[in-house]
């Protein structure tokens, strides 16, 4: 694998959280103890955790956080929450997504300063060894961690690579951009997104659909792993149970 080099034409896109890391219930800690803080009344469940992740918009778990406080003032937290959530964020009411993003920045704040108690627990679930004997693929990162998470996310796996991250709402998945920015920054004509959110799958057809709207010669291929990898796979992608399984497959070779 010619990390960095972008002269294969060939690109694996890997998300961070529940792919290259296993963030060992990090994020549902952070997020419980935030919403503890900001909406004391909210029942809170890992179980609700997941019914935000099972659909698109909420790959953010600043976002998911401030939606469960929102929902929860207007009485939709268990008042059919998962009809509520039918389609994603961009589904919910104009009003509902009013009060999420001025939520969100609280929101992020307090995920965050809790993230700092809990980020001990997360452990890599693949060696930079693994990707570079893998032939004549490039890899990069497409992740919602912002920046500063991202940076920790390195220091958990002890490597870096190239990385699209949440930086600008274009590139904050399900919007295609940040796969499509990394497909253009390394010339590849064939791209490989392994994830393990409905967003991360939304995102890859995205950016199929944009690839194919503009005349791009561009293959996109969508790899599942993790919990809920049957739930988001249609036909053409493929479920595996960690990323590492998927590359002793040999369906890179």
């Amino acid at each position: 694998m010619a990390l960095g080099r972008w002269n294969e034409g060939r690109l694996l896109v890997l998300d961070v959280d529940g792919v290259l890391i296993d963030p060992c219930g990090s994020f549902e800690k952070c997020a419980a103890m935030a919403l503890a803080e900001i909406a004391p009344g909210l029942p809170w469940s890992d179980e609700l955790y997941w019914t935000f992740k099972r659909v698109p918009g909420f790959n953010n778990d600043f976002r998911l956080t401030a939606a469960a406080v929102a929902l929860h003032e207007f009485g939709q937290i268990n008042n059919g929450l998962h009809e509520h959530l039918k389609g994603g964020f961009e589904h919910l009411g104009q009003r509902e997504q009013k009060r999420v993003a001025e939520l969100e920045p609280l929101c992020k704040e307090r995920v965050q300063f809790h993230y700092q108690g809990v980020k001990h627990l997360e452990r890599p679930l693949i060696t930079l060894q693994e990707l570079e004997d893998i032939a004549g693929w490039d890899a990069a990162i497409l992740t919602g961690r912002p920046p500063e998470e991202l940076a920790l996310a390195f220091e958990v796996l002890g490597f870096e690579l190239p990385a699209a991250c949440d930086t600008c709402p274009e590139f904050r998945k399900p919007e295609p951009g940040g796969l499509l920015h990394l497909a253009e920054t390394f010339g590849a004509h064939e791209v490989v997104f392994v994830g393990d959110t409905m967003d991360d799958a939304t995102c890859l057809r995205r950016a199929r659909d944009a690839a194919q709207s503009r005349g791009l010669a561009l293959e996109l291929v969508f790899v599942a792993v993790g919990k809920l990898r049957h739930e988001i796979v249609q036909p053409g992608d493929l479920a595996y149970p960690t990323l590492r399984d998927f590359i002793s497959s040999g369906k890179l070779s």
